[in-house]
């Protein structure tokens, strides 16, 4: 009967008023999806994608880079001299060659990350460290002959190896040149030690080294960043104002949808009653009317209207947690924001559902219920993807509110057609049926409780009657109308009454005052 009397065209209808309402088009108004989320992290603003404009300011109105501060820390002309006391004692190797330094050798103390690339490093400036100290720590600093260091300048390590890569060919053919002549000049001598030295590098050795140095100098970085009272201040603003958003727009998609369902059945009405014969009073009446009929609708519905905010509340705050953390690892897209914020929200719904189980659900049902919030999730989810993936498309004018209809349209059919299955597939309730026979430890606890009850409740009534004769349903009466005399006189012409009529014997007479007196005073 129910599959026979489904009114398809209100369901469905009221499924897509829902799903516009909510997850469509109050995102728009209350909630702006980013590249990036809405915290700064150290990986996004290397990608110069930034949460905030005032850490962008930041970045762009930096300091200039000064050489000559970032070379005469005191930490580097420390190692520095400490070094050349070791290649005078042929203790000191080039690192990047593996040979060991001769007394003659002009050696170099390079930065490995370039104090350059750290002084202009964002997330650097995010963390607010000092780039003189990250650069001149002993972990970045490391001595090479002058030839590499000077041909390193400031680019990467990795720039300067593929660098030093593509000139490998030319380097062997100038060097066989330079040792095939039987005299050479002072200048070619130079030239020759030069080219020999780069031909000497260990690129694997200096991968590695690079590896360690930076592995040091962004672990520094995102410790100092990451446990600062800035990002967690961030982080909790950002969870609370999407959080916030999140349930007035889980709020306020209900009681969109709700107006419009009366306005839907209640302005046509209005029309027809007025078209003929228009009376300003009488229109105004039933405005009226229609007004006290929707206020009273969603005083009905105040409680949903509540624990939608709550659950919508928790789904945002959760979700732009997870989407912060995310992003410290990679870049979430607006999509992936959106689909992140969608899955915690029907979550919190399903979870809170699953633990306290409020309406006291058997298995079966509680399942059922748990699995049409999951599949409407994953109708939004799928409805947004198809938005995106239509606005890319759909370029001409108001091609992007098409995208967007079509996109809840989609989600609302599949919404419709997940609950309707889930609800009605014959399969389904024989898997509902099947669990529902599953009770826990507690609902047979109590259903055996109950039925020890009724058993006692049952023996107790046939054991009045068997060993009293007695007759609750007369009692009662004789009771009530003992409960509604206002007099002693009527008290007791009701016990006199029921004396007599259960031929109860008395060691005194009912109608003789003084009777009663003599045989108390015989006791």
């Amino acid at each position: 009967m129910e599959r026979t009397n489904y009114n398809w065209q209100q369901e469905i209808n009221n499924t897509i008023v829902q799903s516009l309402a909510t997850s469509f088009g109050l995102d728009f108004l209350l909630l702006k999806d980013k590249v990036g989320g809405d915290v700064d992290t150290t990986h996004n603003v290397r990608e110069n994608i930034w949460a905030t404009d005032t850490e962008k300011s930041n970045y762009e109105n930096r300091e200039k880079y000064d050489k000559d501060s970032y070379h005469k820390h005191q930490n580097y002309i420390n190692i520095n001299k400490n070094g050349k006391q070791r290649k005078l004692n042929g203790e000191l190797k080039d690192s990047y060659t593996g040979e060991t330094f001769s007394q003659n050798d002009k050696i170099n103390l390079d930065h490995i990350i370039a104090a350059h690339e750290i002084h202009n490093d964002p997330a650097r400036l995010l963390a607010e460290l000092n780039g003189e100290d990250l650069a001149n720590r002993e972990s970045n600093l490391t001595f090479t002959n002058e030839t590499l260091n000077k041909s390193k300048k400031a680019d990467s390590m990795s720039d300067f190896i593929k660098r030093l890569q593509s000139q490998q060919v030319e380097i062997k053919s100038e060097i066989n040149i330079l040792e095939s002549k039987t005299q050479l000049s002072d200048n070619e001598r130079k030239r020759l030690a030069s080219l020999k030295n780069k031909e000497k590098a260990n690129f694997e050795e200096m991968v590695a080294i690079d590896i360690k140095a930076r592995k040091k100098y962004d672990a520094e970085i995102d410790n100092k960043y990451y446990t600062s009272s800035k990002f967690f201040s961030n982080t909790a603003s950002s969870a609370i104002n999407i959080g916030f958003r999140m349930g007035t727009r889980q709020m306020l998609g209900i009681i969109f949808a709700e107006l419009w369902f009366e306005l839907k059945d209640s302005i046509p009405k209005l029309i027809s009653n007025h078209k003929s014969n228009f009376k300003f009073d009488s229109f105004l009446n039933e405005v009226g009317d229609i007004i006290t009929n929707i206020w009273e609708r969603l005083k009905i519905k105040f409680k949903d209207f509540f624990t939608e905010f709550k659950n919508g509340f928790f789904g945002g705050l959760l979700a732009s947690v997870t989407t912060t953390l995310l992003n410290i690892f990679l870049t979430s897209t607006k999509l992936v924001g959106k689909l992140i914020r969608e899955s915690w929200n029907s979550l919190i719904s399903a979870l809170k559902l699953m633990f306290f189980n409020p309406e006291n659900l058997s298995l079966g049902d509680l399942l059922k219920s748990t699995t049409k919030i999951i599949s409407t999730s994953i109708s939004v989810i799928l409805g947004s993807i198809l938005t995106s993936w239509l606005n890319g498309i759909l370029t001409f004018p108001f091609g992007n509110d098409m995208a967007l209809f079509i996109g809840a349209l989609a989600s609302g059919l599949l919404t419709l057609a997940m609950c309707y299955f889930l609800e009605y597939s014959s399969l389904m309730q024989k898997v509902w049926s099947f669990l529902n026979k599953f009770r826990n430890k507690y609902e047979l606890t109590l259903q055996y409780y109950q039925n020890v009850n009724q058993e006692l409740d049952k023996y107790l009534e046939d054991l009045t009657k068997l060993e009293f004769n007695f007759d609750i349903i007369e009692m009662q009466k004789f009771v009530t109308s003992l409960q509604a005399t206002n007099s002693e006189f009527e008290r007791k012409l009701i016990l006199n009454n029921e004396i007599k009529r259960n031929n109860i014997e008395l060691p005194f007479d009912t109608n003789d005052d003084n009777s009663f007196s003599d045989w108390l005073n015989s006791l």
